[in-house]
């Protein structure tokens, strides 16, 4: 269905929904909250394309809805590798889109994996990162397409979770996805 504005947006299903995605975006030398600030964002020279394999489940009979994602992201431009992650997530559908095209908005956490340590986290952290830390996204998924396919834009945000883990680190990046279910 095609959601407009006083068209009621497509319900969670209670039995599950799987879902396939492709994902780009493009790295930010900022920290997560200023990476949502266009006007102020500081984009760089190191770029991601990604497939995402994801669940979502309605939560009993409410708005909500839990899912899980995998997600392979290859990573390219200044530094060239490969980005593993399998963050949970809670999602929110709300009765209508909102402002006639928000079909729904989620927050993901979990982990991340790069191939090998991020030169732009070194640079941003005194010389330190890891290949692996927590991760998270805060996303928003636009209203459906004709073709039944939804569009998501999303902050793709690696940390070491407040100093959880050493040593320092953190990345962020400015998603846009195409998300189909199957």
């Amino acid at each position: 269905m095609i959601a407009t504005a006083g068209v009621a947006a497509a319900d969670p299903d209670p039995n599950g929904t799987w879902s396939w995605a492709i994902q780009t975006g493009v790295m930010t030398n900022d920290r997560a909250a200023d990476s949502l600030n266009l006007a102020k964002v500081e984009l760089v020279d190191e770029y991601l394309v990604g497939f995402v394999i994801g669940y979502d489940r309605q939560i009993a009979e409410s708005r909500f809805s839990f899912g899980a994602e995998f997600q392979i992201n290859a990573h390219f431009g200044d530094q060239d590798f490969v980005e593993f992650a399998l963050p949970v997530s809670l999602r929110y559908h709300p009765k209508t889109p909102w402002l006639g095209a928000f079909e729904s908005f989620a927050f993901g956490l979990g982990y991340s994996y790069y191939s090998e340590v991020s030169d732009l986290e070194r640079s941003n952290y005194g010389g330190t990162s890891r290949e692996g830390l927590i991760y998270y996204y805060v996303e928003a998924e636009f209203a459906e397409l004709t073709s039944g396919d939804n569009i998501f834009a999303r902050l793709h945000h690696r940390s070491d979770g407040y100093g959880t883990l050493e040593p320092d680190g953190a990345s962020n990046a400015l998603i846009v996805g195409l998300r189909r279910d199957f």
